[in-house]
């Protein structure tokens, strides 16, 4: 019988078999959800995860990307964060008037299995300021958004998805937001926004008026 492993993420011995993948076991662990293949026969090359990193980047897929150097999706996404750990920190909170949320997803393997990744944009400087990883629920939203009260915005502006209208706070919400050039369109958006809010001092969460659309639409 083949021995259960620990889970590399949170030390759980709670693991279950969940498929295989390139013919090695592939684990689940019940206590956080992490799913892992058992490689204690050697570790992966770093050479490896850097040319992951720098297809990723390119604009390949995570199961590309795993395809190409003979892995899988979800250890390419393990390397992806833990470089961007390593080289790419957070910045330190600061005072900015407006914060753009937007989230996406990858699929994992199958379409069935899905990553979200709630981003935070400056939308003064166009600088990507946070990110959250999980799924599109409140609770993930809840522990980005906990951080974002630390840069002290004036308003959140996001698209009209039912989980930002629970967190939000009420008059610091706008629907509305850049489409679809990002540089182009927080200078129109972002301006419009940020004088309303100087002149109102917080504006509710209602439908973006036609002088905040991409004017190429």
């Amino acid at each position: 019988m083949q021995e259960r492993p620990y889970c590399p993420r949170c030390g759980s011995v709670r693991v279950v078999k969940s498929g295989h993948a390139r013919g090695k076991q592939r684990w689940l662990c019940r206590r956080c959800q992490y799913q892992f293949t058992r490689r204690d026969d050697h570790e992966t090359p770093e050479a490896v995860k850097q040319t992951a990193v720098t297809l990723y980047g390119y604009g390949l897929s995570l199961t590309a990307v795993g395809r190409l150097l003979g892995s899988c999706a979800q250890s390419v996404m393990r390397w992806v964060c833990g470089y961007v750990d390593q080289h790419c920190p957070k910045p330190d909170p600061e005072p900015i008037p407006i914060i753009e949320i937007d989230e996406m997803w990858h699929y994992l393997d199958r379409k069935t299995n899905r990553v979200w990744i709630w981003k935070a944009y400056d939308r003064s400087n166009d600088r990507l300021i946070d990110w959250e990883c999980g799924n599109r629920d409140e609770a993930t939203f809840r522990r980005l958004f906990s951080r974002l009260e630390r840069w002290h915005p004036r308003l959140y502006c996001t698209d009209d998805y039912v989980v930002y209208h629970n967190v939000l706070p009420v008059g610091r919400h706008y629907v509305g937001k850049s489409l679809p050039s990002r540089r182009r369109g927080m200078k129109a958006c972002g301006w419009s926004a940020t004088t309303a809010a100087n002149d109102t001092g917080w504006l509710p969460a209602v439908a973006a008026p036609s002088w905040c659309r991409d004017p190429g639409r």
